[in-house]
């Protein structure tokens, strides 16, 4: 070969591989999309593993607490979503400071456990069970929202071994009731709220409703705020009545007082005389886990009366 060709070839070669590498550098964000799915459909997978094996006795195959009987919060919700810029719905993507709040809402939580609960510690680090790879899992599984994953595994899982506990399983004989004495987090259902309210969806439904508005007759009527309510304003230990409520009785009653471990607090099912529900809040209850807090140490005797009429009068 003589050295025109030499040359020629050598152009060649070069030109392939600078080609190569522009068609690598091109498919670069393809390929790492790509590469993200996997990993996310891979950890969620992981997690669905986890949850069914130790999260969906108390969470609910569904994730979805109460709403399938079950004793914890709900779990399956668009709370906990962190949007990617692709997503299916069609909304705008989950700025990155709201994405880290709630990962780190979810990983705490799945460390440490809940003061005063039967959430207990999973963790590794704290004492319990779970690697942080394991509780990574599990967090991906929350904010991607992939509960039928979790579905999917229960189902094969109760195909061919012993049904999980129920409801009534876990209540009769105790187990799994342990109140967790110990906190590494600093969550409870009153500063856990800004992630559980959280509502992904609202903004389209603040422009819908914007829309049908501005389409709709300016001389509609003007709806004057509520009359203040002296119970709602009552407040304990420096804290409206309701707040209180959030950090002392929510994680059993519910954040809405619609019932968790412990039965629905609301005007609606609250029918004996106020003296039983002050007693039972004063003295606790024997053979459960509800606790006397009242004569002081706690609350005081008008903290009590007003947390009472306001369970009973006030609309969550």
């Amino acid at each position: 070969m003589n050295t025109s060709k030499q040359v020629n070839v050598m152009i060649g070669l070069m030109f392939l591989v600078a080609l190569f590498f522009a068609v690598n550098v091109i498919n670069e964000p393809n390929r790492a999309d790509t590469a993200r799915h996997h990993q996310t459909e891979t950890f969620s997978k992981r997690g669905a593993e986890i949850f069914v094996n130790n999260c969906r006795n108390c969470h609910g195959l569904e994730g979805l607490g109460p709403e399938e009987g079950a004793i914890a919060p709900k779990l399956n919700t668009p709370a906990f979503l962190v949007l990617a810029e692709d997503n299916k719905y069609g909304l705008p993507a989950t700025s990155d400071g709201v994405a880290q709040g709630i990962r780190s809402f979810l990983t705490t939580t799945l460390e440490c456990g809940r003061k005063g609960t039967i959430m207990p510690t999973w963790g590794e680090k704290y004492g319990g069970p779970l690697s942080d790879q394991q509780i990574s899992y599990l967090v991906t599984l929350m904010t991607e929202g992939r509960f039928d994953l979790v579905v999917e595994k229960g189902l094969d899982h109760d195909s061919h071994q012993n049904p999980p506990a129920t409801r009534e399983d876990i209540l009769s004989d105790g187990t799994g009731l342990a109140l967790t004495q110990k906190n590494c987090g600093q969550y409870d259902a009153l500063t856990a709220r800004e992630y559980r309210e959280r509502d992904p969806f609202a903004a389209v439904v603040d422009k819908s409703t914007s829309d049908s508005d501005t389409r709709s007759d300016s001389s509609s009527t003007v709806v004057s705020a509520p009359a203040s309510n002296e119970a709602a304003d009552a407040l304990v230990q420096g804290l409206p009545v309701g707040d209180y409520f959030l950090t002392l009785c929510a994680a059993c009653h519910g954040p809405n007082r619609e019932g968790l471990l412990g039965p629905a607090l609301l005007p609606s099912t609250l029918l004996e005389p106020d003296q039983i529900y002050i007693d039972t809040l004063h003295n606790g209850r024997a053979g459960t886990v509800m606790m006397p807090y009242g004569g002081g140490p706690v609350l005081t005797d008008d903290e009590v009366k007003s947390i009472v009429t306001w369970l009973k009068t006030v609309e969550p």
